[in-house]
């Protein structure tokens, strides 16, 4: 990956329908070097996917929890292929330290959330101990960018 793809990518990140002429115009690359150059970056995994983001608040998405979780270790794995299933489950993440797995979660309202944890989460064979964190405010949230 070299300068010319960071300009593409940069400008895919920000808006991932953004035209390729719009893009030549903002990186004064080619568009046939643009259009060439995407196709390697999907060939290769760099660019994965194209996406809508959602304002979660327009959506009814009120609530959003972090939930750091320790795991019986000979049934970790389990525990590891369980969560990503949970369509309200957006990031999971193991992690270092005391706890074994990161997640992130959606929910309507704390009684959706709360039912979340009790009915789905917590009856994950392999789950041993979690702790829930509510957000209270989004500082920052954004994808990665080059």
């Amino acid at each position: 990956m070299d300068e010319t793809d960071e300009k593409i990518l940069s400008a895919l990140v920000e808006n991932s329908r953004m035209p390729i002429s719009k893009i030549s115009q903002k990186t004064n690359i080619p568009d046939s070097t643009i259009s060439n150059r995407i196709k390697k970056l999907e060939k290769n995994g760099v660019i994965e996917k194209y996406t809508t983001i959602l304002d979660p608040e327009k959506v009814g998405i009120n609530v959003s929890a972090i939930i750091i979780i320790q795991t019986e270790t000979e049934k970790h794995e389990n525990v590891e292929k369980e969560l990503p299933k949970l369509k309200e489950v957006t990031d999971v993440y193991t992690v270092s330290g005391e706890y074994d797995i990161l997640i992130k979660l959606w929910a309507h309202t704390l009684d959706e959330l709360n039912d979340i944890i009790n009915s789905e989460i917590r009856t994950i064979d392999g789950i041993e101990e979690l702790r829930e964190l509510i957000v209270m405010d989004v500082l920052k949230e954004e994808q990665l960018t080059i």
